[in-house]
């Protein structure tokens, strides 16, 4: 009698654990499965940005694109830019190493001149501790677009 209390005890133990071990495996098996998707890209087709190894940074416009109503094909536009990390950017025009538009922390903003013409694309350069002005220092880019839509 005393063995088949201790046989009942020792079988609902092992179901008790059976269970929590098919509870780990499931678990393990689903985790596996999401970790290996992969987000899939909805537009393939669409041509990439020059490449600049994005390297915690951004540039926005304001405008983009920018609306030429006076036949001169040149506009005005404000940029802000971000960056983690450098201690000092600058920002260029139309290369790495072209015109210098402006100079700052990491973080600014700068208003162009009313010079900024169709696919003029403006380079944010890590310039800290005298960084040369090259495509491995380049932290993003934007290309910036103007329209006459909407003139009247």
């Amino acid at each position: 009698m005393l063995i088949q209390k201790l046989d009942d005890k020792c079988l609902s133990s092992l179901k008790k654990l059976a269970s929590f071990a098919l509870l780990v495996i499931l678990t393990v098996s689903l985790l596996t499965i999401g970790g290996c998707s992969r987000p899939t890209q909805s537009n393939t087709s669409a041509p990439a940005p020059p490449s600049t190894g994005a390297k915690n940074a951004s540039i926005t416009a304001d405008p983009n694109p920018i609306q030429v109503c006076d036949g001169s094909g040149t506009g005005v536009t404000k940029l802000t830019w971000s960056s983690v990390g450098p201690g000092v950017v600058e920002m260029h025009v139309n290369s790495p190493s072209g015109d210098l538009l402006a100079r700052t922390g990491a973080n600014g903003m700068a208003t162009t001149g009313n010079w900024v013409k169709d696919g003029m694309i403006f380079y944010l350069q890590d310039v800290t501790n005298g960084k040369p002005l090259t495509p491995e220092n380049t932290l993003a880019t934007i290309t910036l677009k103007t329209t006459s839509v909407g003139c009247q």
